[in-house]
């Protein structure tokens, strides 16, 4: 099972990447699910290896809210453009 996450994480990581060099809007979707896995992951390893786990849910943690404050903040930026605009 650690080999399906770690070649998930790889997968998702690099995808991510790509995603966000060629400036596409689903980067930010690809690292949130990047972050979900890394929970998942340190959630399935809290029994054998703890301070593994918490490493891992700390780091998805990080990495979902990094992505998710950064979308929310974009689209309030990007709402207020679209007011502006529509305004003159």
């Amino acid at each position: 099972m650690n080999k399906l996450y770690y070649g998930l994480t790889t997968i998702l990581l690099i995808a991510a990447v790509y995603l966000m060099i060629i400036d596409n809007y689903l980067s930010s979707l690809a690292f949130f699910s990047l972050g979900v896995l890394y929970v998942i992951m340190g959630w399935q390893e809290k029994a054998n290896q703890p301070k593994i786990a918490l490493f891992y849910f700390i780091i998805g943690l990080f990495i979902i809210t990094v992505t998710y404050l950064g979308d929310f903040i974009s689209g309030n930026i990007y709402l207020s453009t679209i007011e502006m605009y529509e305004s003159n």
